[in-house]
């Protein structure tokens, strides 16, 4: 009989509402004999070697580890949004889908590491991976916006960012690859296709020191960035957004990256490109959880 994992993140905003019994006939009914395990503590680790299928349900930070956890065993994975964002799931779900599941034909990597939706670092990035995860279950997105002010600075990343061939360099303030219509709440990038073959890289260039009127200065390009959004490729003075298939940063300093809403240390060069999943990875409507 063909084994399952059943991975339930309990520290997600909405993994209180998951229907366990439903979950686990399912499974069942369809031949997997069932091992569950549940994520209580942020340092709780798995591994889906030995395993047909994983069933992961939980925020970004889940998926991603899932992703991984998946490609490297050869496992096949159905992933379900339980948390307060689900960017990867709301952008790639579709209800009208048979069986509710949508499959996943590419994502992107970062020196090997596989994410589902972003990778980015600078301003406002530390909420990903910021905020408690009792406070995430107690307020939901509130939990997010009394952060916010927190969080806005002016960040100064010393880098050089070249994309298929273009070459960036400066001192910026956010440097984002998203692989994803929407971050953040917002549904920003209009140039994302699944299945292309590419992502998009945003760059916004440091306003100058971390005070009161450089955060002014930098409230306008943040504000035409996420709010308005991009129908084309954008290459101005402050603000760059484009398409590429591989980018290389090449970083002055190490910085803190939100990766998928979890914080990863990276220094030196960071290769990210789009990969096809040796695996078959599906996105599954969340409302099959209740």
């Amino acid at each position: 009989m063909k084994k399952c994992l059943l991975v339930i993140n309990r520290l997600s905003g909405r993994s209180s509402k998951i229907n366990c019994e439903r979950l686990r006939r399912a499974i069942e009914s369809a031949g997997y004999s069932l091992t569950p395990f549940d994520i209580n503590s942020p340092s709780d680790e798995w591994s889906a070697d030995g395993f047909d299928l994983t069933v992961a349900c939980g925020g970004d930070g889940t998926l991603s580890r899932a992703l991984n956890a998946c490609s490297k065993a050869g496992c096949d994975l159905v992933y379900f949004g339980c948390a307060t964002f689900n960017e990867c799931a709301k952008s790639r779900s579709d209800p009208r889908s048979p069986h509710g599941l949508v499959r996943l034909r590419e994502y992107a990597s970062a020196n090997g590491r596989v994410f589902g939706y972003v990778a980015a670092a600078g301003t406002f990035t530390p909420l990903g991976y910021s905020v408690p995860a009792r406070k995430k279950q107690r307020l939901g997105v509130l939990a997010y916006l009394l952060r916010v002010l927190r969080e806005f600075r002016v960040c100064n990343i010393g880098a050089s960012v070249t994309a298929d061939g273009e070459r960036f360099d400066g001192v910026f303030s956010l440097i984002m690859t998203i692989n994803s219509e929407r971050c953040f709440g917002f549904r920003f990038n209009r140039l994302h296709r699944d299945g292309d073959g590419k992502l998009q890289l945003l760059l916004i260039k440091s306003t100058g020191r971390d005070s009161v009127p450089h955060r002014a200065a930098l409230f306008f390009p943040l504000f035409r960035s996420f709010f308005v959004g991009f129908s084309g490729e954008h290459r101005g003075k402050r603000v760059t957004f484009l398409s590429a298939e591989d980018v290389h940063i090449s970083l002055a300093a190490p910085c803190d990256f939100d990766v998928d809403g979890e914080k990863e240390r990276l220094d030196g060069e960071i290769v990210i490109s789009v990969k096809t999943p040796e695996n078959r990875v599906y996105i599954a409507n969340s409302d099959m959880l209740t």
